[in-house]
């Protein structure tokens, strides 16, 4: 099985690097200029279509209808192809692909590179094998589930969003911590044992206890949890963060529109 790649960012890095160790899948990409890796590249897409038996479409929004337009005129049978392009459509690449050929819209994350991405399935012929076949690939590189397409923009907001998110209330508690005048990286070690450690508490429990219960047995009464939680709930933090989950909700709306 070949894999073919149309732009080689940090996506199709991803993919590449939890996928390079399954035997009989090869890689190529298509990109204006060459990268630094290893896998075959070809400067022309026509190249890169002959060659891959899986097109995948990993580039930034603004692009893909650009890619679209060069991949219309090419012999795409029995071609398949996948995009994680965040707020395109099924529908907009059949407008320029057409309804025959097999497109699979998935919406994953960067943590596809250690096998850890949760990742949102959609197709145009959920009966056909090959479909099938790269959902089944995409349980290697961590959760996958099929999805109704118009709960991607949400998806998108949480998953494909979320490490990003995730990470930014991390930084706050690394501005905090610098008052402890520790060097950045002892700091980063720190936040990654706590992230680790919380994590690792949440996997152990979460088939015994919600996540509530999980706060309750760290919290004790009166004490610094509990003075922490109060102020969390007073001043209604957790709904100003559903704020940002719903703005990039909103902005994957919006490009689906454009």
């Amino acid at each position: 099985m070949n894999y073919g790649f149309i732009g080689f960012g940090n996506l199709a890095k991803a993919v590449y690097q939890g996928l390079k160790k399954v035997n009989n899948i090869q890689f190529a990409y298509f990109t204006r200029s060459k990268k630094e890796v290893s896998i075959p590249f070809f400067d022309c897409i026509e190249e890169l279509v002959s060659f891959a038996d899986v097109i995948w479409i990993t580039v930034k929004p603004q692009d893909i209808k650009g890619i679209l337009e060069k991949l219309q005129p090419l012999n795409l049978e029995g071609k398949l192809i996948v995009s994680p392009v965040a707020g395109k459509s099924i529908a907009f690449i059949e407008n320029y692909l057409g309804k025959e050929v097999p497109i699979v819209r998935i919406m994953p994350n960067l943590a596809m590179a250690y096998q850890k991405s949760v990742t949102a399935f959609a197709t145009n012929q959920p009966l056909n094998p090959a479909t099938d076949a790269i959902f089944e690939t995409l349980t290697r590189l961590g959760k996958a589930v099929k999805l109704n397409e118009k709960g991607f923009d949400l998806f998108t907001s949480v998953f494909g969003s979320g490490p990003a998110f995730i990470l930014a209330f991390i930084q706050i508690f690394k501005d905090k911590m610098k008052e402890f005048e520790l060097p950045g990286n002892v700091l980063d070690e720190l936040l990654l044992e706590l992230t680790q450690g919380t994590t690792l508490y949440f996997a152990e429990n979460q088939s015994s206890y919600s996540i509530e219960e999980l706060i309750r047995n760290i919290t004790s009464k009166g004490g610094t949890t509990q003075a922490g939680l109060d102020h969390f709930h007073r001043h209604k933090i957790g709904k100003h963060f559903e704020g940002v989950l719903d703005a990039a909700k909103n902005r994957s709306e919006e490009m689906s529109k454009n």
